[in-house]
């Protein structure tokens, strides 16, 4: 966790072993690494099972949020079910994606956060521990292959590597999907958004829309 309440003050650590209560009643205690954001750690293990190690992609992306619409804990009434939203405004939870992530976690998530929720998952395609950016950026095509759905053009392109294993796992997405690349973000054709589009791309083939990362503050708004 990034953020906790601190006498009612909802703050990131500021002491090493500093000491406060999650919402779930666990005992936190800060930790302040050398090389990377400080942050509150369960003393008895965290909460929330789907909760990762974040680090400065995570903190801008907060950033761009108010405290208040970060890590915001939601309950499933029924089973008892904890999890983390990294940002909910409104109505519309975001759930920042850094590391890979199985195909069962990711339908887990998209079930619980979407039964009440518009979700949107934005995706760090960037990551310098993989060979997904250097893929993703040979795979950029904004002239090949345009194809209009509603009032918005797609672009058709093709994964770029021995394995299109990620996209695919995407585009089998049952909520909105970002891809965050070099400052710019990539909005995925999925099942929720664009069914018949998706359903004609052959294996390793994608289409995606490019916005600015002020477009996407946007879309999360409204």
């Amino acid at each position: 966790m990034l953020f906790a309440y601190v006498n009612g003050v909802k703050r990131a650590p500021l002491v090493k072993g500093e000491r406060t209560l999650c919402d779930c009643g666990g005992t936190l205690t800060a930790v302040l690494p050398i090389q990377n954001v400080p942050h509150w750690r369960h003393l008895s293990g965290d909460c929330d099972p789907w909760s990762e190690p974040e680090g400065p992609w995570h903190l801008w992306w907060k950033s761009q949020f108010s405290l208040q619409e970060c890590e915001i804990p939601l309950i499933d009434n029924d089973t008892g079910e904890r999890h983390r939203a990294d940002v909910l405004v409104d109505r519309t939870v975001v759930e920042l994606q850094h590391s890979s992530i199985g195909d069962d976690e990711r339908a887990a998530r998209e079930r619980f956060y979407s039964t009440d929720h518009r979700m949107f998952w934005l995706l760090d395609v960037e990551d310098k521990n993989s060979f997904r950016g250097i893929s993703f950026g040979m795979s950029m095509d904004f002239q090949s292959r345009p194809v209009t759905v509603g009032s918005t053009q797609f672009h058709i392109m093709r994964w770029h590597g021995r394995s299109s294993q990620f996209i695919e796992k995407w585009k089998r997405s049952s909520v909105h999907v970002f891809l965050h690349y070099r400052r710019t973000i990539y909005y995925l054709a999925t099942w929720v958004s664009c069914a018949d589009l998706v359903r004609s791309l052959k294996k390793g083939e994608y289409a995606l829309v490019a916005l600015s990362e002020v477009d996407f503050v946007k879309a999360v708004r409204t």
